[in-house]
């Protein structure tokens, strides 16, 4: 095979895709760089679901296709689901690769070794402080190896896979972390995992040259048979490493962005930085202790989406207890729900949900965002909980798509906590959905907000600037204070005398802000119970519920 067409350099990337699905689990086990929290392999396995699934949706089999337009889409699928830090450092992979191949119709040897060059340098200036003896490494040494060689095609995909192969197995010597842990590094075990794959393919039209089972060794590292030590993974659980934060800023206004003002700003506020993208979209992967500085600098530059939030502490001790031991499996049933505002999501974390899906007001996330939260909880079967009325269409059509997902339609937070308290991870999951819809009617939802344009609803004139309220999804009242629009609205709620009130500040608010209103409810109906909670949602200043 002297060169690929852009259909070839298709699918080759989707049998490699395939081998790290394959290989996905023996990635996570190795994971304990930067953090130990066994996740990339399924980081870079939905990084190149992504991929791959833009290049199916941009160059249909139907049609014929340069590289050129393939390795494009390949990069910009990687780019928009890049998950993890590895996710997001080989979505710069793809975007060297692509840049290399801009415009070739086909992929020769020569083009080959030019585009492994740029993947590297891609790769290596996506990372804010680039360590050794990681995937970048691994990636460099691959492309070193083919650089000035008269290969045909095949055999110089060859010499990238033996190379990366032979830096895999020297990244303990590089790197002190993994030769504490007696492992080598994750994220360089999936790229070779993704060259081998490649070169099967490309190996299959003749003679194989290669055989992954080679790299079978490497699956000992699961469910507790290989060499991670265990003293290792014990002494990580006395560490504290925070929330692992993603998000994409995108311009608005025509106001370009500045990737490295961007980059130098959280490389001095965050660690593990990786931030790539151009003038107009901008992807950021960081570590930091508080996401709202984070969240807040990039919402000061441009539109903000695709947030994720993950508490690593959370994740490490997962890992940690879990690692070692015998085959374990995932919860036969999770809980998922929607929501914005770190305290929103503590709140719903710390009541024993798998995983909290950042959406909602203004940011609902997609069906493939709730697929793959709902699949990385590793349960049997996943109650979604949407939490917002227009989220509710797209965690139906992830029902429909993936069985194993149910769906309460919570139309707010409220309904969404009080869905949470009737839940009983114990009991099936058609006996809970039942439960939890059924709750659903006897919870008032109290929504207060500012309004964004003139209108009339409901018999209710609003202003721009006014605080608008909303109970149970209907404008009720436009007034010039938040406080006053919540208790306004809670009074409408027809509050009796033994019921309980929670009451979520966010939006810039604080406890000490919604006191006042919790003492007047308190004294204008005795005997109910006002409870004020940090939830740090974005748009809404108060949420509130009343039982």
């Amino acid at each position: 095979m002297e060169q690929l067409r852009g259909q070839d350099l298709k699918q080759a990337f989707s049998a490699a895709t395939g081998c790290l699905e394959e290989y996905r689990d023996a990635v996570n086990a190795l994971n304990v760089f930067p953090v130990p929290d066994g996740d990339t392999g399924t980081n870079m396995l939905l990084t190149m679901r992504a991929a791959v699934q833009s290049v199916a949706e941009e160059c249909p089999d139907d049609q014929d296709h340069s590289v050129a337009s393939v390795s494009s889409a390949l990069a910009q699928g990687a780019f928009y689901g890049a998950r993890g830090n590895s996710g997001v450092i080989l979505s710069q992979f793809f975007k060297g690769f692509s840049d290399a191949l801009a415009d070739k119709e086909c992929l020769t040897a020569q083009d080959l070794a030019v585009a492994l060059k740029l993947a590297s340098a891609g790769a290596y200036k996506s990372v804010g402080n680039p360590v050794e003896g990681t995937m970048i490494t691994v990636i460099r040494m691959a492309s070193e190896a083919v650089q000035g060689s008269d290969q045909d095609l095949p055999s110089l995909w060859e010499t990238a896979y033996h190379a990366a192969r032979e830096a895999l197995e020297h990244t303990p010597e590089q790197l002190p972390v993994l030769a504490e842990a007696g492992v080598v590094d994750a994220g360089g075990l999936g790229i070779v995992v993704l060259i081998g794959g490649v070169l099967q393919w490309i190996s299959s039209a003749d003679s194989p040259v290669i055989d992954l089972s080679e790299l079978s060794r490497f699956r000992a590292a699961v469910n507790g048979g290989g060499p991670i030590d265990t003293g290792f993974l014990n002494a990580t659980l006395e560490q504290e490493w925070g929330y692992c934060t993603e998000f994409i800023i995108s311009s608005v206004g025509g106001q370009d962005l500045d990737l490295d003002r961007v980059r130098s700003h959280y490389l001095e506020i965050a660690l593990s930085t990786v931030v790539v993208g151009d003038e107009r979209n901008v992807r950021v992967h960081i570590h930091v202790e508080d996401t709202v500085p984070a969240l807040s600098y990039a919402e000061s530059l441009g539109v903000v989406s695709g947030i994720k939030i993950d508490n690593m502490d959370s994740q490490n001790q997962r890992f940690a207890s879990g690692g070692h031991g015998s085959e374990t499996k995932g919860p036969a049933l999770a809980l998922l729900p929607v929501a914005q505002g770190e305290g929103l999501a503590h709140l719903f974390r710390d009541s024993g949900c798998a995983d909290v899906i950042e959406g909602g007001q203004t940011m609902n996330p997609s069906v493939q965002q709730i697929l793959d939260a709902a699949r990385d909880t590793g349960a049997g079967d996943v109650i979604v909980l949407p939490n917002n009325s227009n989220i509710i269409l797209a965690a139906e059509q992830a029902a429909a798509a993936e069985p194993s997902i149910h769906v309460v339609p919570t139309k707010s937070v409220p309904q969404g906590v009080a869905a949470l308290l009737a839940f009983n991870p114990e009991g099936q999951w058609q006996e809970n959905v039942e439960a939890m819809t059924a709750v659903l009617s006897e919870v008032a939802s109290v929504e207060v907000t500012a309004a964004v344009r003139d209108v009339e609803l409901n018999g209710v004139e609003v202003t721009e600037g006014q605080y608008i309220a909303l109970l149970d999804g209907q404008l009720v009242t436009a007034v010039e204070s938040p406080e006053l629009a919540l208790r306004f609205t809670l009074e409408l709620a027809e509050l009796s005398g033994d019921a309980i009130v929670s009451i979520y500040y966010g939006a810039g608010k604080t406890a000490s802000d919604a006191q006042p209103v919790a003492a007047e409810l308190e004294v204008s109906f005795p005997g109910i119970q006002v409870d004020l909670i940090e939830g740090g949602q974005p748009h809404h200043h108060y949420l509130a519920s009343v039982e």
